[in-house]
Protein backbone atom coordinates (compact mmCIF):
# COMPACT_ATOMS: atom_id res chain seq x y z
CA UNK A 1 0.00 0.00 0.00
CA UNK A 2 1.59 3.41 -0.85
CA UNK A 3 2.33 5.59 1.91
CA UNK A 4 1.27 9.43 2.20
CA UNK A 5 3.19 11.02 4.70
CA UNK A 6 0.65 14.20 6.02
CA UNK A 7 4.45 15.34 8.15
CA UNK A 8 2.78 13.30 11.14
CA UNK A 9 5.70 11.18 10.85
CA UNK A 10 6.23 6.85 9.98
CA UNK A 11 8.24 5.67 12.54
CA UNK A 12 7.84 5.17 16.20
CA UNK A 13 8.96 2.55 19.13
CA UNK A 14 5.50 2.32 20.49
CA UNK A 15 2.38 3.05 19.34
CA UNK A 16 0.93 6.67 19.63
CA UNK A 17 -2.47 8.39 20.54
CA UNK A 18 -4.16 9.46 17.75
CA UNK A 19 -2.71 11.84 15.54
CA UNK A 20 -5.67 14.59 15.31
CA UNK A 21 -8.68 15.16 18.01
CA UNK A 22 -11.67 16.67 17.71
CA UNK A 23 -10.95 20.21 18.25
CA UNK A 24 -8.42 20.16 15.33
CA UNK A 25 -5.61 19.98 17.54
CA UNK A 26 -2.50 17.62 16.65
CA UNK A 27 -1.22 15.15 19.82
CA UNK A 28 2.13 16.70 20.15
CA UNK A 29 3.74 17.75 22.71
CA UNK A 30 7.25 19.71 22.47
CA UNK A 31 9.74 20.07 24.59
CA UNK A 32 13.51 21.85 25.04
CA UNK A 33 14.62 24.04 22.72
CA UNK A 34 15.49 28.24 23.39
CA UNK A 35 11.94 29.43 23.36
CA UNK A 36 10.05 27.60 25.98
CA UNK A 37 6.96 28.83 25.40
CA UNK A 38 4.66 31.45 23.26
CA UNK A 39 2.28 33.59 25.76
CA UNK A 40 0.63 35.47 22.29
CA UNK A 41 -0.19 32.36 21.01
CA UNK A 42 -2.00 31.14 24.27
CA UNK A 43 -3.91 34.11 25.32
CA UNK A 44 -4.79 34.23 21.14
CA UNK A 45 -6.04 30.46 21.25
CA UNK A 46 -7.13 30.15 24.37
CA UNK A 47 -11.34 30.19 25.59
CA UNK A 48 -12.95 33.35 26.01
CA UNK A 49 -13.72 32.77 29.46
CA UNK A 50 -10.13 31.50 30.40
CA UNK A 51 -8.89 34.93 28.54
CA UNK A 52 -11.05 36.86 30.29
CA UNK A 53 -9.77 35.42 33.94
CA UNK A 54 -6.44 36.09 33.14
CA UNK A 55 -6.98 39.73 32.28
CA UNK A 56 -8.82 40.07 35.45
CA UNK A 57 -6.15 38.53 37.29
CA UNK A 58 -2.98 40.35 35.44
CA UNK A 59 -4.97 43.76 36.30
CA UNK A 60 -5.88 42.75 39.60
CA UNK A 61 -2.56 41.64 40.61
CA UNK A 62 -1.09 44.90 39.05
CA UNK A 63 -3.28 47.32 41.28
CA UNK A 64 -2.99 45.03 43.97
CA UNK A 65 0.93 45.35 43.81
CA UNK A 66 0.50 49.51 43.24
CA UNK A 67 -1.99 49.71 45.96
CA UNK A 68 1.13 47.62 48.75
CA UNK A 69 3.71 50.09 47.15
CA UNK A 70 1.31 53.26 47.93
CA UNK A 71 1.10 51.97 51.57
CA UNK A 72 4.86 51.48 51.90
CA UNK A 73 5.27 55.49 51.16
CA UNK A 74 2.91 56.11 53.93
CA UNK A 75 -0.76 57.71 53.20
CA UNK A 76 1.11 61.37 54.24
CA UNK A 77 2.06 61.07 50.52
CA UNK A 78 -1.85 60.78 49.34
CA UNK A 79 -3.56 63.96 50.69
CA UNK A 80 -6.96 63.58 50.73
CA UNK A 81 -6.90 59.92 52.25
CA UNK A 82 -9.75 60.17 55.54
CA UNK A 83 -8.16 59.29 59.01
CA UNK A 84 -8.76 57.71 60.97
CA UNK A 85 -8.92 54.80 59.58
CA UNK A 86 -8.01 50.58 60.16
CA UNK A 87 -5.35 48.53 57.34
CA UNK A 88 -7.90 47.22 55.40
CA UNK A 89 -9.22 50.86 54.64
CA UNK A 90 -5.62 51.92 54.06
CA UNK A 91 -5.48 49.26 51.21
CA UNK A 92 -8.95 50.16 50.01
CA UNK A 93 -8.10 53.77 49.35
CA UNK A 94 -4.53 52.95 47.80
CA UNK A 95 -6.24 50.45 45.62
CA UNK A 96 -8.78 52.53 44.89
CA UNK A 97 -6.19 55.69 43.86
CA UNK A 98 -4.21 53.19 42.15
CA UNK A 99 -7.12 51.58 39.80
CA UNK A 100 -8.07 55.45 38.94
CA UNK A 101 -3.95 56.18 38.19
CA UNK A 102 -3.96 52.60 36.15
CA UNK A 103 -7.05 53.12 33.30
CA UNK A 104 -6.01 57.35 33.95
CA UNK A 105 -9.47 58.20 35.36
CA UNK A 106 -8.09 60.48 38.44
CA UNK A 107 -11.34 61.33 40.14
CA UNK A 108 -9.09 64.14 42.32
CA UNK A 109 -10.17 63.10 45.37
CA UNK A 110 -6.35 61.48 46.15
CA UNK A 111 -3.69 62.77 44.38
CA UNK A 112 -0.32 62.18 45.11
CA UNK A 113 1.45 64.44 47.41
CA UNK A 114 5.38 64.12 47.66
CA UNK A 115 8.05 62.83 45.05
CA UNK A 116 7.98 59.28 46.05
CA UNK A 117 4.04 59.13 45.33
CA UNK A 118 4.44 61.41 42.14
CA UNK A 119 6.87 58.55 40.86
CA UNK A 120 5.10 55.57 41.82
CA UNK A 121 1.96 57.29 39.74
CA UNK A 122 3.84 58.32 37.00
CA UNK A 123 5.43 54.44 36.43
CA UNK A 124 1.84 53.16 36.92
CA UNK A 125 -0.05 55.37 34.43
CA UNK A 126 2.68 54.04 32.03
CA UNK A 127 2.30 50.70 32.85
CA UNK A 128 -1.66 51.10 32.59
CA UNK A 129 -1.25 52.43 29.11
CA UNK A 130 0.82 49.51 27.98
CA UNK A 131 -1.15 47.41 29.23
CA UNK A 132 -4.62 48.41 27.78
CA UNK A 133 -2.77 48.72 24.54
CA UNK A 134 -1.57 45.15 24.86
CA UNK A 135 -5.05 43.96 25.97
CA UNK A 136 -6.18 45.75 22.81
CA UNK A 137 -4.42 43.99 20.67
CA UNK A 138 -5.05 40.90 21.37
CA UNK A 139 -8.69 41.57 21.55
CA UNK A 140 -8.49 42.32 18.35
CA UNK A 141 -6.42 39.84 17.37
CA UNK A 142 -8.94 37.19 19.00
CA UNK A 143 -11.67 38.78 16.81
CA UNK A 144 -10.06 38.94 13.68
CA UNK A 145 -8.58 35.42 13.84
CA UNK A 146 -10.55 33.42 11.16
CA UNK A 147 -11.96 29.93 12.24
CA UNK A 148 -14.24 27.56 10.59
CA UNK A 149 -16.89 26.15 13.09
CA UNK A 150 -17.61 22.52 10.99
CA UNK A 151 -19.41 20.50 12.86
CA UNK A 152 -18.64 16.83 12.50
CA UNK A 153 -20.35 13.72 13.12
CA UNK A 154 -19.36 12.30 16.36
CA UNK A 155 -19.11 9.16 14.27
CA UNK A 156 -18.37 7.88 10.78
CA UNK A 157 -19.67 4.98 9.61
CA UNK A 158 -19.52 1.98 6.95
CA UNK A 159 -22.70 1.52 5.22
CA UNK A 160 -23.13 0.25 1.55
CA UNK A 161 -24.71 1.96 -1.55
CA UNK A 162 -28.03 0.55 -3.40
CA UNK A 163 -26.40 -1.46 -5.49
CA UNK A 164 -23.82 -3.66 -2.10
CA UNK A 165 -20.96 -1.39 -2.24
CA UNK A 166 -19.23 -0.76 0.60
CA UNK A 167 -18.64 2.73 1.60
CA UNK A 168 -17.13 4.58 4.57
CA UNK A 169 -19.10 7.85 5.60
CA UNK A 170 -19.13 10.97 7.94
CA UNK A 171 -20.66 14.24 7.86
CA UNK A 172 -20.17 17.54 8.31
CA UNK A 173 -22.07 20.92 8.83
CA UNK A 174 -21.55 24.74 9.35
CA UNK A 175 -22.50 25.60 12.51
CA UNK A 176 -22.64 29.55 11.48
CA UNK A 177 -24.56 30.94 9.42
CA UNK A 178 -21.79 32.84 7.17
CA UNK A 179 -20.91 31.84 3.87
CA UNK A 180 -18.27 29.23 2.67
CA UNK A 181 -17.64 28.67 -0.49
CA UNK A 182 -15.53 26.09 -2.46
CA UNK A 183 -15.40 23.72 0.55
CA UNK A 184 -12.51 21.32 -0.12
CA UNK A 185 -12.00 18.01 1.66
CA UNK A 186 -8.94 15.70 1.84
CA UNK A 187 -9.19 12.22 3.63
CA UNK A 188 -6.45 10.48 4.69
CA UNK A 189 -6.30 6.50 5.78
CA UNK A 190 -3.64 6.01 8.64
CA UNK A 191 -3.05 2.38 9.78
CA UNK A 192 -0.12 1.43 12.23
CA UNK A 193 2.16 -1.69 11.47
CA UNK A 194 1.42 -4.40 14.57
CA UNK A 195 4.82 -5.56 14.47
CA UNK A 196 6.89 -2.35 14.02
CA UNK A 197 4.50 -0.03 14.94
CA UNK A 198 5.35 1.72 11.86
CA UNK A 199 2.50 4.29 10.59
CA UNK A 200 1.55 4.46 6.59
CA UNK A 201 -1.11 6.79 5.00
CA UNK A 202 -2.88 6.49 1.94
CA UNK A 203 -5.34 8.67 0.31
CA UNK A 204 -8.98 8.27 0.09
CA UNK A 205 -10.50 9.27 -2.97
CA UNK A 206 -13.96 11.03 -2.40
CA UNK A 207 -17.26 10.49 -3.97
CA UNK A 208 -17.06 14.48 -4.78
CA UNK A 209 -14.13 15.83 -2.50
CA UNK A 210 -15.54 19.57 -3.18
CA UNK A 211 -18.46 21.53 -3.24
CA UNK A 212 -19.00 24.83 -4.38
CA UNK A 213 -21.58 26.36 -1.65
CA UNK A 214 -21.95 24.61 1.64
CA UNK A 215 -25.54 25.83 3.45
CA UNK A 216 -26.61 22.58 3.96
CA UNK A 217 -25.07 19.26 5.55
CA UNK A 218 -22.39 17.35 3.32
CA UNK A 219 -22.19 13.62 3.44
CA UNK A 220 -19.01 12.81 2.44
CA UNK A 221 -18.19 8.89 0.94
CA UNK A 222 -15.77 6.74 -0.01
CA UNK A 223 -16.13 3.87 -1.94
CA UNK A 224 -14.16 0.93 -0.76
CA UNK A 225 -14.01 -0.74 -4.03
CA UNK A 226 -10.66 -3.09 -4.52
CA UNK A 227 -8.77 -0.43 -5.22
CA UNK A 228 -9.56 1.02 -1.87
CA UNK A 229 -7.09 0.56 1.02
CA UNK A 230 -9.99 -0.06 3.10
CA UNK A 231 -11.19 -3.45 0.74
CA UNK A 232 -11.13 -6.76 2.43
CA UNK A 233 -10.68 -4.91 6.17
CA UNK A 234 -12.75 -6.17 8.35
CA UNK A 235 -14.01 -4.76 12.07
CA UNK A 236 -11.01 -6.90 14.07
CA UNK A 237 -8.53 -5.48 11.12
CA UNK A 238 -9.30 -1.65 12.21
CA UNK A 239 -8.22 -2.41 15.31
CA UNK A 240 -5.73 -4.34 14.66
CA UNK A 241 -4.54 -2.02 12.21
CA UNK A 242 -4.79 1.11 15.06
CA UNK A 243 -7.12 2.72 11.88
CA UNK A 244 -7.43 6.46 12.00
CA UNK A 245 -9.24 8.41 8.87
CA UNK A 246 -7.85 11.88 9.03
CA UNK A 247 -9.87 14.99 7.91
CA UNK A 248 -8.60 17.87 6.24
CA UNK A 249 -10.88 21.06 4.98
CA UNK A 250 -10.09 24.27 3.46
CA UNK A 251 -13.13 26.37 1.96
CA UNK A 252 -12.85 30.37 1.65
CA UNK A 253 -15.08 32.62 4.24
CA UNK A 254 -16.83 35.21 2.61
CA UNK A 255 -17.46 37.24 5.85
CA UNK A 256 -13.58 37.15 7.11
CA UNK A 257 -12.86 37.25 2.80
CA UNK A 258 -10.12 34.43 3.94
CA UNK A 259 -9.55 31.04 3.45
CA UNK A 260 -10.10 28.89 6.58
CA UNK A 261 -9.46 25.27 7.48
CA UNK A 262 -10.79 22.80 9.83
CA UNK A 263 -9.48 19.13 11.41
CA UNK A 264 -10.85 16.17 12.38
CA UNK A 265 -9.67 12.71 13.24
CA UNK A 266 -11.80 9.14 13.62
CA UNK A 267 -10.45 6.18 15.50
CA UNK A 268 -11.46 2.76 14.98
CA UNK A 269 -13.38 2.94 17.97
CA UNK A 270 -15.32 5.84 16.27
CA UNK A 271 -16.61 4.03 13.56
CA UNK A 272 -20.04 2.54 13.37
CA UNK A 273 -20.66 -1.07 11.37
CA UNK A 274 -23.51 -1.57 8.95
CA UNK A 275 -25.26 2.03 9.77
CA UNK A 276 -26.68 4.77 7.38
CA UNK A 277 -27.50 8.23 8.52
CA UNK A 278 -30.51 9.63 8.88
CA UNK A 279 -31.41 12.68 7.33
CA UNK A 280 -30.31 15.89 9.03
CA UNK A 281 -32.72 18.56 7.38
CA UNK A 282 -36.01 18.76 6.22
CA UNK A 283 -38.44 21.20 4.73
CA UNK A 284 -40.18 24.26 6.62
CA UNK A 285 -43.64 25.02 5.79
CA UNK A 286 -42.79 27.98 3.81
CA UNK A 287 -40.52 26.11 1.81
CA UNK A 288 -37.07 26.71 3.33
CA UNK A 289 -34.57 23.92 4.22
CA UNK A 290 -34.05 23.57 7.81
CA UNK A 291 -30.38 21.97 9.03
CA UNK A 292 -31.01 20.61 12.44
CA UNK A 293 -27.22 20.02 13.86
CA UNK A 294 -28.81 17.84 16.37
CA UNK A 295 -29.33 15.23 14.07
CA UNK A 296 -25.99 15.30 12.10
CA UNK A 297 -24.70 12.34 14.45
CA UNK A 298 -27.94 9.98 14.07
CA UNK A 299 -27.62 6.64 12.44
CA UNK A 300 -29.84 4.04 11.97
CA UNK A 301 -29.22 0.18 11.20
CA UNK A 302 -29.26 -0.69 7.53
CA UNK A 303 -31.78 -2.48 6.37
CA UNK A 304 -31.96 -6.51 5.31
CA UNK A 305 -30.54 -7.37 1.77
CA UNK A 306 -33.61 -9.55 0.62
CA UNK A 307 -32.85 -12.82 -0.40
CA UNK A 308 -33.08 -14.16 -4.26
CA UNK A 309 -35.82 -15.84 -4.73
Amino acid sequence: MATLDPGIGEKFSRRTKRAINHDGSFNVRRRGGPHRGDPYQWLIKMDWWPFIGVVVAFFSLLNVGFALAFMALGLDSLPGVTTPHTWWQDFLSTLFFSIQTFTSVGYGHVYPGSNGAGFLSSVEALVGVLTFALATGLLYGRFSRPTARIHFSRTAIISRRADGTPCLQFRIANQRSNILIDLQARVLLKTVDPLTTNQSYALLPLERDAISFFPLSWTLVHDITPESPLHGLIMADYEARDVEIIVQLKGYDDTFAQDVHARNSYVHEEIEWHRRFIRAYEVDDDGTPVVDLDRLHETEALPEIPMPR
